[in-house]
């Protein structure tokens, strides 16, 4: 089973990194449209028929970077 970053290790982990690098977090998750993200950690967990639909981790990564250039 795949352990998947939830919201939560997300807005963990953006604010450590603004905190070690240097930027402007803004309270409470520093999300400018929250959907979006809510929007992607579902469909990397999508199933048809029982079966995965992105299957593998690069599955995944390529769906996460093509929503990011549409």
């Amino acid at each position: 089973m795949i352990n998947y970053l939830d919201k939560e290790d997300i807005v963990y982990i953006n604010k450590r990194t603004v905190a070690e690098h240097g930027g402007n977090f803004m309270p409470p998750n520093n999300f400018l449209h929250e959907e979006n993200l809510d929007y992607l950690l579902k469909a990397v967990q999508a199933e048809m028929v029982g079966e995965p639909l992105y299957p593998k981790i690069t599955d995944k990564a390529a769906f996460v970077l093509l929503q990011h250039y549409l």
